[in-house]
């Protein structure tokens, strides 16, 4: 018996720590959780509990917006991205397989909330922050100016005054001058080339009043003993019937008649195009997501208003600075975009050093914050995707299927045991004893690896117990032949495990090469069925040879120094009495 104790240790404490792992359903190992909440905490596949199944295709395009294939490396990192946004949301564990060089297959098993999952999986969530700049100017290409062939002062004109003046009451700004009928304007001809460049700018103008911010014209009228200098709106600048001439409107409360801006300005005065106000421009600093340290929701302390608290790292605290400095107590904004959606842009009083910060939004809710804040903690998608196939599988089927599964697996054991114990006696018995362990063994197996098991999972797991069983057989076939030889039990138990090994080591072997392929070519082609079959195969014949030659071989060499040594019949199967 003391010969045997290491090994009967090692059985034991193996066994132990195998119930330890099946009876408790969920439990924390360093950093993982252990374990589901599905039976035995088991980690159970989309066929048994129901869950979406996904299949997205990589959307990257060159500058140009066609559509070019991704590199492996970019995939590899698409699906670790995917992996920890899903896991983190307490969604599931997705099961993802590439699928040729730019699809995923995505299932995610027990999921309640497909919608939620779609966005987590495909929302890029690149965010970034631009500096925008205000009442920035830029100075007018000095070609026009050259170009100013004649001016004067005159009388708008009143169809095209009213118009403008309707039209433009919204874009004004606090500080532009109302027109009044009839304005006074400037009227301007240019050269042709001149004319040419001054009238791209004014359409420009024109359409950056369809923006948040706008632009306008800074020009200066002088002449006799007067000068002014005003800013002007796109749409009152306007082109009249002459040809190459624009007209400039004189705000209303500089002159009251045309009379007095020629007294002031004088038959033809200076004209001059001094610079173009930009009313809005955004500046990228090489700030984005990826100087988080750190992304989390909150609420905001006065308005209790959902937000996402954002942590910089060393670099991103630098820019963050560096911004913030430049910034604080102008006009200038902190733009802030999301898959190049402006979230919000707001004004910094002062200088924030600290690489801390939050985010706004006007449609955030607390789900989307909190989702937001996983996007951006999880990092944003290297490869834009888009959804190809969604299919959503019952979860009462996959229930029906599971409650046979585990029928099935029990009706065949039972039949198993039966048949060990009347043919073969007491090494039966103890073959059925190993193989109970062998039970526990695999599924505590299956939940510290976080296997996922399947219908074919499951079919895969019976056929191993049918491997360790076919061990058991061969051991006690060659024990038999070493005791009608007439060996003492002691040693045919020794020379019966000797002489079997290398018949089981050979079958289990090419058990695990043929898995080894499956896996493989299943790997390759997206068959998840098939790959989940060869995994679990894989860790029931592993598991069987050491319940064969560990468990197995430990309770009968305890045996062999017992009592029921002296009972050779006992270890001989029926029909056989050929040993007294």
């Amino acid at each position: 018996m003391r010969r045997y104790w290491k090994s009967s240790l090692f059985s034991f404490l193996m066994i132990l720590i195998a119930i330890f792992v099946v009876v408790n359903q969920k439990f924390s190992l360093g950093d993982n959780e252990i374990g589901s909440d599905a039976v035995l905490g088991l980690k159970l596949g989309l066929d048994l509990q129901g869950g979406s199944h996904l299949v997205y295709q990589s959307d990257l395009k060159n500058e140009n917006g066609e559509s070019i294939p991704p590199d492996k490396n970019q995939m590899e990192a698409l699906i670790k991205t995917i992996e920890r946004r899903v896991n983190s949301s307490g969604l599931g564990e997705p099961i993802i397989q590439l699928l040729g060089d730019d699809r995923l297959l995505i299932q995610l098993p027990g999921i309640t909330d497909p919608e939620r999952a779609k966005n987590l999986i495909g929302e890029t969530a690149r965010l970034e922050f631009k500096h925008r700049f205000t009442d920035a100017s830029d100075p007018v290409d000095e070609v026009i100016n050259e170009g100013v062939l004649t001016s004067y002062v005159g009388l708008y004109p009143t169809s095209t005054s009213e118009a403008d003046a309707k039209n433009n009451s919204t874009d004004k700004k606090d500080n532009e001058p109302d027109p009044v009928a009839p304005p006074l304007g400037v009227f301007v001809k240019f050269s042709e080339n001149s004319y040419s460049v001054f009238k791209q700018l004014h359409e420009n103008i024109v359409q950056s009043l369809e923006s948040p911010g706008y632009d306008r014209l800074q020009v200066e009228v002088s002449g006799n003993d007067d000068a002014r200098r005003f800013e002007l709106l796109g749409t009152f600048i306007t082109e009249t019937s002459e040809e190459s001439e624009f007209v400039f409107m004189i705000p209303s409360n500089y002159y009251k008649s045309v009379e007095e801006a020629k007294n002031a300005l004088g038959e033809s005065p200076k004209f001059e195009l001094l610079s173009i106000l930009i009313g809005q421009r955004d500046e990228v600093i090489g700030l984005t997501g990826e100087d988080l340290e750190r992304a989390y929701p909150g609420q905001h302390q006065q308005t209790n208003k959902p937000i996402i608290n954002i942590e910089f790292n060393e670099d991103g605290t630098r820019k963050f600075a560096e911004l913030t400095t430049d910034i604080a107590g102008t006009n200038d904004r902190i733009a802030i975009f999301l898959d190049q959606d402006e979230l919000i842009s707001p004004v910094v009083n002062q200088p924030i050093l600290g690489g801390a910060a939050f985010i706004d939004g006007p449609t955030f809710t607390i789900d989307r914050v909190n989702d937001l804040a996983l996007m951006l903690e999880s990092g944003r998608l290297p490869v834009p995707i888009k959804l190809l196939q969604e299919r959503d599988v019952d979860a009462v089927l996959g229930a029906d299927s599971l409650s046979k599964s585990y029928y099935a697996a029990g009706v065949g054991l039972l039949l198993v045991v039966v048949f060990m114990i009347l043919y073969y006696r007491i090494p039966g018995l103890f073959a059925s004893i190993a193989l109970f362990f062998y039970c526990l063994l695999v599924i505590a197996v299956f939940k510290l690896l976080s296997v996922t098991l399947t219908l074919s999972g499951i079919a895969a797991a019976i056929l191993s117990v049918g491997m360790a069983v076919d061990a058991n057989i061969l051991i006690f076939e060659r024990l038999k032949e070493e005791l009608r030889l007439g060996r003492t039990l002691s040693m045919a138990v020794n020379m019966g495990f000797s002489k079997a090994w290398p018949a089981i080591r050979d079958s289990n072997i090419s058990t695990l090469i043929t898995c080894l392929i499956l896996f493989w070519f299943a790997d390759q082609l997206g068959a998840t069925i098939v790959k989940g079959f060869a995994v679990t195969l894989s860790i029931g014949v592993i598991i069987s040879m050491i319940s064969a030659l560990l468990i197995t071989q430990t309770i009968l060499k305890v045996a062999s120094n017992s009592l029921l040594s002296k009972f050779l019949s006992l270890y001989v199967p029926a029909g056989r009495r050929d040993i007294i």
